[in-house]
């Protein structure tokens, strides 16, 4: 199954190295945070072949707006179900966001008022600290 992807890199994760059956195996990875129209969510993308990962690295940097291919398995073991998403292709996905444009005054040389935390009808919130 091939999917793609528009993200932000979140994180880089280290190299991580181990023997299987086939031999030695080195695992790069790197989180991905995207958004489908709700909640921003977190995918974890493995890269398992080291000439991908050289020419995969240069975009899989913390901050990057990134565009990914990649497959999603999963395989039993010992009872357990493990998925993975592996990718094959990650580049600069090229999408800007939006900046807002600068306000302009009326008056000129005017200094913008100070920013408040309280409302200018009177009501007052306390902050929680939830993010909701």
């Amino acid at each position: 199954m091939d999917i793609q992807l528009d993200g932000k890199v979140v994180q880089v994760l280290p190299e991580q190295r181990g023997n299987g059956k086939n031999g030695e195996w080195v695992r790069n990875s790197f989180v991905l945070e995207y958004s489908d129209g709700g909640y921003p969510s977190k995918l974890c993308l493995e890269v398992y072949d080291a000439e991908k990962w050289e020419k995969m690295k240069s975009c899989a940097v913390v901050g990057a707006d990134v565009h990914v291919r990649f497959s999603v398995s999963s395989r039993e073991w010992n009872g357990k179900w493990f998925t993975s998403a592996r990718c094959f292709y990650c580049s600069s996905s090229g999408v800007q966001k939006p900046q807002p444009a600068p306000v302009q005054s009326a008056v000129p040389n005017a200094q913008p008022a100070p920013q408040t935390d309280i409302p200018q009808d009177g009501s007052h919130v306390e902050d929680d600290g939830l993010p909701f």
